[in-house]
């Protein structure tokens, strides 16, 4: 099968999660002897040199890219309150992009094409006029649940009304999108179930984001320096509340039980109040070299996200490592684990601190829940076998 996907970024190198979330999927496709092509924008906000593209892909892979610069700016905000289609959507939109789209269907004829995120929707037209492929959207959330529920959260009252306007929008572009596309694919049965409330009637199933379990995750178990450690992107909305939210009311109540303990935070895009973070037992070390390393160098690792949609793609990652996690429910939602076999979930800032403290001091535990966690995504996230369960579901169609 011959399939071409659209993405909103370039996934090469994988360094955040959505990034990753398309490579793990391309791989599980190669990996089945699927003949796969990527035309990818890059944007200024992810800009991927040519060189750590064409070092980082899979030999196999064919890629092409179209430099786009869709930042946000004052202008390009007041345009697009002044239409009616999503900012989410329209900054994507690129003529440059489309060309280079509208070239490529002409030359070469797919059996499918993918749309990595319902951003690449706004190509959808050109598509449907361009060629007879079967067109499906995998879709990465379900994009105005995020927009939602980070409105809900918002203490800015101008930002939430902005915020509430693109929610309205998203919703509408999305059943737009549902009624023409030929299947999607989402990564959480949950986000299946929501599309299916919104009125898709369509071909869909639910894949979950995987991991490649034949790498030797064991060469990062590094000895852990702190208690606790915490990695996120902090160019996504809902990872800044998040830690806004442990800072502001579990943090005190874990120095308060336990004055000794420590954690370290890492991340890209950190916002000045978060680089700043002045607390004692707190290490704030900014972007780093290698993932796994630094989230082995805490005993339990946390997720504290407030809002969000589709699946948590460090929590994959973080199980792979048979790592002890500490997650609110809606951190964990979409992910096939088990409270209290391989990880702890709590949405209440005294008992998330509690099953902190607990798991700290229990080795134990740590042990057990880490052994369970990796076992989990060897049965259930494999990228081969979910590979092979995309085709089989593109197949029947």
């Amino acid at each position: 099968m011959k399939i071409l996907l659209l993405s909103n970024k370039v996934p090469y190198p994988a360094n955040d999660g959505s990034s990753i979330a398309i490579e793990s999927m391309i791989d599980g496709l190669l990996a089945n002897k699927a003949d796969v092509h990527l035309l990818s924008i890059n944007t200024n906000k992810h800009y991927k040199s040519k060189n750590d593209i064409l070092n980082n892909k899979p030999e196999k892979l064919e890629i092409e890219w179209v430099n786009v610069n869709t930042d946000i700016t004052v202008v390009n905000t007041l345009k697009n309150l002044a239409g009616n289609q999503p900012f989410h959507v329209s900054r994507f939109w690129s003529e440059d992009f489309e060309k280079k789209l509208s070239q490529k269907l002409k030359e070469e004829q797919f059996d499918l094409i993918q749309l990595e995120g319902l951003s690449m929707a706004v190509y959808l037209p050109l598509i449907k006029r361009s060629c007879k492929a079967k067109v499906s959207l995998r879709a990465h959330n379900a994009e105005f649940q995020i927009w939602q529920r980070t409105a809900e959260n918002e203490s800015n009252y101008l930002y939430r009304i902005y915020l509430k306007i693109q929610v309205k929008r998203l919703k509408s572009f999305e059943i737009q999108v549902l009624k023409e596309i030929d299947s999607l694919v989402s990564i959480t049965a949950e986000d299946l179930q929501t599309f299916k409330d919104q009125g898709f009637k369509g071909w869909g199933i639910s894949i979950p984001c995987g991991i490649n379990t034949s790498e030797n995750h064991n060469r990062f178990k590094t000895k852990a320096i702190y208690d606790i450690s915490y990695i996120a992107s902090f160019d996504w909305k809902p990872n800044v509340q998040g830690l806004e939210w442990f800072i502001d009311k579990v943090w005190p109540i874990l120095k308060k039980e336990n004055p000794d303990l420590t954690m370290a935070l890492a991340g890209r895009k950190m916002p000045e109040k978060i680089e700043s973070l002045d607390l004692e037992g707190l290490d704030v070390v900014g972007e780093v070299e290698c993932m796994p390393d630094f989230i082995c160098s805490g005993k339990i690792n946390i997720v504290p996200l407030l809002a969000g949609s589709g699946m948590r793609i460090k929590i994959i990652e973080n199980m792979a490592l048979s790592r002890p996690m500490v997650s609110t429910t809606i951190g964990a939602e979409g992910i096939l684990v088990s409270n209290g076999n391989d990880i702890i979930l709590e949405d209440e800032p005294n008992l998330f601190a509690k099953a902190i403290i607990d798991l700290v001091s229990d080795e134990k535990k740590r042990l057990s829940i880490g052994r369970s966690a990796r076992k989990t995504i060897e049965n259930h996230y494999s990228n081969k076998l979910l590979g092979k369960n995309l085709l089989n579901f593109y197949h029947s169609l």
